[in-house]
């Protein structure tokens, strides 16, 4: 008889700090509760974020540990010494790189001889990932596309993988219901996700919600002197079911982020994903992206939507104005999409993941 494969114990890592709860925060946590909710059916899987005081909860199925933090910025928390917790793991998996808790990881799974696992999310701030070389004791980097895989170390490469993905497609279901002529805009309201553009491209003529949470006031200050005028509106901390109900009543979910924002400013992380592109076709709506990020490798130019250069105002405009204008290609490319993103439904990416798992255990 065939032994059983063992389960693993893995160790999942949230460098996030919240008084609130890990479930009540923004797109990467958003995608570590999605994807630690799927792998705990097939692993002994544990949570751990960081919070004002120690606490045990089940949060979606899954064993969830706040970790008591010494304070730092929200998404890069000081841990206090948990690392000794991490022993009696088989994997140790670290979401986001640029953050003081994956450092300590590094050298604590080294220490330890815990295989250490690594996938970045786009956020963290000041770390000695980089500086000190650290990602070389990273046994293995698990990516959410291949631009983020592109923005490692060029020796870090070959120990990486793009897992791709992923999205809820049951929570996100097809949606054939009528749709009102208008875009939709789904993020944190920061000058990189380059809503401006959005707005200008919108014109007098153009209905477009943004429905988001502030994460820049004087963005959002001088957005809201740009919107007088026109039909944009903003819907401001959506709840999951807001969101869902403009994904699937409007002609079309736009994400116009830059690599340079009005400012000035440089993003080069800027989208390693753009989950609301996969939410939005899931439901059965088409999308226009700007050519930023991992966006394109999810988005099919002329089948499921259309790809445009960032800060491009009659782009936006153009591509917006030709799906609002052609409710059957709408339409067309809307199931089109729906079809394309099975493949990066949870349920796929997290066997993906598990894949991985056991070839570091198999080793």
């Amino acid at each position: 008889m065939k032994p059983e494969a063992r389960v693993a114990r893995v160790a999942h890592v949230l460098p996030v700090y919240s008084a609130a709860g890990v479930n009540l925060l923004g797109g990467a946590e958003r995608y570590v509760v999605n994807l630690t909710r799927h792998l705990a059916r097939e692993c002994d899987l544990t949570l751990f974020t960081f919070g004002p005081r120690h606490l045990e909860e089940d949060l979606d199925g899954v064993r969830h540990v706040v970790i008591p933090s010494l304070g730092g910025a929200i998404d890069n928390p000081l841990p206090r010494s948990f690392f000794l917790k991490l022993r009696r793991f088989d994997i140790v998996h670290a979401h986001q790189l640029r953050t003081a808790v994956t450092s300590a990881l590094v050298v604590a799974c080294r220490a330890m001889r815990v295989p250490l696992v690594a996938t970045d999310l786009g956020g963290g701030g000041r770390s000695l990932m980089y500086r000190l070389g650290l990602y070389r004791w990273v046994k293995r980097f698990l990516m959410i596309s291949r631009f983020s895989l592109s923005l490692l170390p060029t020796s870090a490469q070959p120990r990486a993988t793009a897992i791709l993905g992923g999205v809820d497609a049951d929570t996100y279901a097809f949606s054939d219901a009528p749709r009102v002529p208008r875009a939709v805009l789904v993020g944190r309201i920061l000058p990189h996700k380059g809503i401006n553009y959005l707005v200008e491209a919108a014109g007098a003529d153009v209905p477009v919600v943004i429905a988001g949470r502030v994460g820049d006031r004087d963005y959002y200050d001088r957005l809201c002197r740009a919107i007088e005028g026109t039909q944009v509106r903003f819907e401001l901390d959506p709840s999951d079911d807001v969101v869902r109900d403009l994904y699937k009543t409007s002609a079309v979910t736009v994400s116009a982020s830059v690599y340079r924002d009005i400012n000035g400013a440089e993003w080069p992380n800027s989208e390693l994903l753009g989950l609301t592109l996969l939410e939005s076709m899931a439901v059965g709506t088409p999308v226009v992206c700007t050519n930023v990020g991992g966006m394109p490798e999810y988005v099919q130019d002329g089948t499921t939507g259309f790809i445009v250069p960032p800060n491009d105002i009659t782009a936006i405009r153009g591509a917006i104005k030709r799906l609002l204008d052609d409710p059957p290609l709408a339409r067309r490319m809307g199931s089109a999409g729906h079809d394309h993103v099975q493949q990066y439904s949870w349920r796929q990416v997290a066997a993906r993941f598990t894949d991985e798992y056991s070839r570091l255990l198999d080793v």
